[in-house]
């Protein structure tokens, strides 16, 4: 029935279209899965999950490795080393800690996901009970080396507790099964980036064979399946573009990262969004190959009509294809340009159009890693020009559209900030984009109390609330369950801003129904546990920290936080036997070092209290408590 449905929105649509009208582009049309293509395109799926795409992410298994473990990584700062080692076919890696060459502590986790093809890396995640974190170490395939991850180096290392987030997880894989009002937690994860990212869904297009519909699509095209090569060139670079232009994403109104569909312009369900800075030409991220290509005369001298296909397949491994095949691609449109004998001898490149106008480079993002820069260009002594150079920041710019809403633009400079850099100015920019909206529109309560978060302006944002009052924020503006969790957030946010400022009666309101809106995520119901306690809510603080323990049994702040609530209720054991479960997981865990010396005090064990109080001393100098 839906295939006929279609059949007969497609009859209405006018032929005189300027685009290509696919009819799996809509969102109620189902995925199938890459082993019902697998089917009837053999030869396409064989060749395709040998590709760096067919390979993204897979299980954790020797046969699907591309590392070599024979280093053992040591981070300065938290004195623990990492050992990633093989067990028969499994992959494990154990962080430890020597003081006088004893082992003082020592912790295995089982790796269950290798992310990364192996061309340039292989980073590793592990799940807890569907809770999907990265470990901390990646090895870098092009120069044989094991280090930490990009974010866990300068002192940055969060061990275990890196959150794989949908929009992370969505780029490098199929699309998997989320648990909605979570940040981390997925009910199935594929294994791969499959057919239906570049072709789309293909419910109606099995439906179509199964009834006996077969389409000879050397005369006539398909409407039910996405075929990139019938879409304009702007719509099939932004098949590539969503995830091969990656950055500072801003999802629209009521959009997620499951929205966008081959077939689809980018800009309808997300603005991506690149800090620009003068003298910084050759500076770049890895997953900008669009962003570069744009940049090329011969993309913009072809009146913006070269597409990545016309250099690329899909369907085979770039290590795969003719050694020739990209420069003949050069060749098609460059018939009369042969290099000049003294361009040769200075790149020593033998007339490789490649390897002298599109150079491997390194990432600003990547350590290890070096990439062919896809900004096509004469080479000359602008990496040397730009080098010590001051970078004055232009701004950011929507580099997938060329209009976008104030709106988007604020949370541009908002995101920027909280994920990426921390610089005032972008705070400032979203406060002068901010007063050009209306204070009534949907979206200028989200973003006024996310400014003001930021900013740590608690009592502002107070104000904000009172204005509006309790009940019409919960009963009109905080309702919406979606994978943003944007009025989740604000209603934590919200609570936060209470609590600072000593409301713990209200703060416990909005961290309740920030809860309600996202019940998975868990450092949600950690703070409102902990809001519980405040409020003498004793029994209900308990069984709060326990459900977090049950979701996920390596949050670690959840063992202290209960640990705390039976010390001060007087049991003592529990109490310590929560705090060493914590110290198990992190033995320098600030808080709960703290609490261990606040425990022994109170048993009159003071060397002990002593202890502890000069190992949080020793690394935390500056705990004023």
């Amino acid at each position: 029935m839906k295939y006929l449905r279609y059949c007969i929105i497609l009859l209405l649509f006018s032929c005189n279209n300027e685009q290509q009208y696919f009819l799996n582009t809509s969102l109620d049309v189902d995925n199938v899965g890459m082993n019902q293509c697998a089917a009837c395109h053999v030869t396409e799926y064989e060749s395709f999950i040998n590709t760096g795409m067919g390979k993204s992410f897979r299980p954790a298994l020797r046969d699907y490795s591309s590392s070599i473990f024979d280093t053992i990584l040591y981070d300065e700062k938290l004195k623990f080393h990492y050992n990633p080692h093989w067990v028969n076919d499994s992959l494990f890696v154990s962080e430890y800690s020597l003081v006088n060459n004893d082992t003082v502590h020592d912790l295995i986790y089982k790796v269950d996901y290798i992310i990364g093809s192996g061309h340039h890396t292989n980073s590793h995640l592990y799940q807890n009970n569907g809770y999907l974190y990265q470990t901390p170490f990646t090895y870098y395939t092009q120069d044989s080396i094991l280090d930490f991850p990009p974010g866990f180096e300068g002192n940055s290392n969060s061990r275990f507790s890196r959150k794989m987030g949908l929009e992370c997880v969505a780029c490098h894989n199929a699309y998997p099964d989320f648990v909605l009002g979570s940040e981390n937690k997925y009910n199935t994860i594929p294994l791969g980036i499959d057919c239906e990212r570049c072709h789309g869904p293909g419910e109606l297009h099995v439906e179509q064979i199964k009834s006996g519909n077969i389409i000879d699509t050397s005369k006539r095209v398909d409407y039910t399946i996405v075929n990139p090569s019938h879409l304009s060139i702007e719509l099939q670079n932004d098949i590539c573009a969503r995830c091969h232009l990656q950055g500072n994403a801003v999802l629209h109104e009521n959009k997620s990262f499951f929205d966008f569909r081959p077939g689809q312009y980018l800009r309808e369900v997300m603005d991506v969004y690149l800090p620009r800075y003068s003298n910084s030409n050759n500076d770049f991220i890895m997953a900008s190959h669009v962003d570069r290509m744009k940049l090329s005369a011969c993309y913009l001298e072809s009146n913006e009509g070269l597409s990545c296909i016309d250099c690329h397949n899909p369907h085979i491994s770039v290590q795969e294809m003719p050694q020739n095949f990209f420069n003949n691609r050069c060749v098609s449109c460059h018939t009369e340009i042969v290099c000049t004998e003294e361009a040769v001898v200075k790149n020593k490149f033998n007339n490789d159009c490649v390897m002298c106008h599109m150079s491997n480079s390194t990432t600003i993002d990547i350590p290890h890693v070096t990439i062919t820069d896809h900004k096509i260009s004469i080479q000359n002594d602008e990496v040397i020009l730009d080098t010590g150079l001051v970078k004055e920041f232009l701004g950011l710019e929507c580099i997938n559209n060329q209009d976008p809403s104030i709106e988007s633009v604020i949370q541009a400079y908002l995101q920027q900030y909280e994920r990426f850099e921390q610089y005032d100015y972008y705070l400032d920019s979203a406060f002068k984009y901010l007063n050009k909206i209306d204070i009534n529109h949907k979206n200028h309560l989200y973003m006024s109390i996310y400014l003001a978060f930021l900013q740590e302006d608690y009592r502002q944002i107070i104000e904000r609330v009172n204005s509006i009052g309790f009940v019409d924020l919960f009963e009109y503006h905080l309702q919406d369950k979606d994978y943003s969790n944007k009025d989740a957030w604000t209603s934590y946010r919200i609570g936060e801003a209470f609590f600072k400022q000593g409301d713990s009666k209200n703060a416990l309101k909005f961290y309740q129904h920030a809860v309600t809106l996202a019940p998975y995520n868990l450092e949600f119901r950690n703070k409102y546990g902990n809001s519980l306690f405040v409020n003498q809510k004793i029994d209900f603080a308990i069984d709060e920290f326990e459900f977090i323990l049950s979701e996920d049994n390596n949050f670690i702040s959840a063992y202290t936080n209960l640990g705390f609530v039976y010390f001060s209720i007087g049991n003592l054991e529990d109490a310590l036997s929560y705090y060493n479960y914590a110290l198990e997981l992190n033995p320098y865990h600030e808080k709960t070092l703290l609490n261990m010396a606040s425990l022994y005090y109170y048993t009159d064990d003071v060397n002990v209290s002593i202890d502890y109080l000069n190992k949080v001393l020793h690394l935390y100098p500056g705990n004023q408590e």
